[in-house]
């Protein structure tokens, strides 16, 4: 009963923190992209995205609004899935107890452990900066997503004896080689092109953050809610050795 329950709640907090990044992406952060695209479009293909002739992409408009809408919307309810079962686990364990507060704590540890933990090694990326290659930086993405999870769910549930070892897994991702482009960012001939797109890169970056923030928010404040409200309604869960 109670995993039927977590998938249909993935599926309702999902689809709610999905819609509140679409909606911050197309406000804040695809104006940024469209900018970026028309010094893309203008100059020379000098990254290593792939922008042949043969490459798909949706049309601008409506089908691109919606593919993104769709992308956040799926995203959101796989994260959602992971989220609603370690937070269910841990309650149903006893270690910890849920709150609409700790569901806020929750979503900003998802924030670090996603967006901010791989940002700081490979910040996000608009169109035409140069970039090493895809698969490596994909690779160490997961490595530093892992590894910054782990690391924060040690530190924050396992015994104190345990806790060194939270401190090595967010450390791992950043002692490996993390794949950089060598050059400069940018390799448009224009420079007054180059300061555009590195104005333009710095706003990416923030606004794409802030969108990034909201989204997790809403992922541990809703998903705290549905488990208190629907999910544990009618089961009695022993708070009596609750630590966090």
């Amino acid at each position: 009963m109670i995993f039927r329950r977590i998938i249909y709640s993935a599926l309702l907090v999902g689809l709610l923190a999905g819609l509140v990044l679409s909606v911050a992406q197309i406000t804040t952060v695809n104006p940024i992209i469209f900018a970026a695209e028309t010094y893309e479009v203008a100059g020379h293909d000098h990254g290593s995205h792939d922008h042949s002739a043969e490459a798909w992409a949706p049309e601008d408009g409506f089908e691109r609004t919606l593919y993104t809408v769709f992308a956040n919307v799926s995203a959101g309810i796989g994260f959602a899935a992971i989220l609603l079962a370690l937070m269910s686990h841990l309650q149903l364990s006893g270690i910890t107890t849920l709150s609409l507060p700790k569901g806020i704590l929750w979503g900003g540890a998802g924030f670090v452990a996603v967006f901010v933990a791989p940002a700081i090694g490979l910040p996000p990326e608009i169109p035409g900066i140069e970039a090493a290659a895809l698969e490596k930086r994909q690779l160490w993405w997961v490595l530093a997503v892992v590894g910054v999870a782990i690391g924060l769910l040690i530190i924050s549930f396992a015994p104190i004896k345990y806790k060194a070892l939270g401190l090595v897994a967010l450390i791992i991702p950043y002692i490996v080689n993390i794949p950089h482009h060598e050059g400069p960012a940018f390799a448009h001939p224009d420079p007054s092109a180059v300061e555009a797109l590195t104005s333009l890169h710095s706003q990416f970056i923030v606004n794409s953050a802030l969108s990034n923030l909201l989204f997790w928010l809403a992922l541990g404040l809703v998903a705290a809610w549905v488990l208190n409200r629907w999910v544990f309604k009618g089961i009695v869960v022993n708070h009596n050795d609750a630590r966090a």
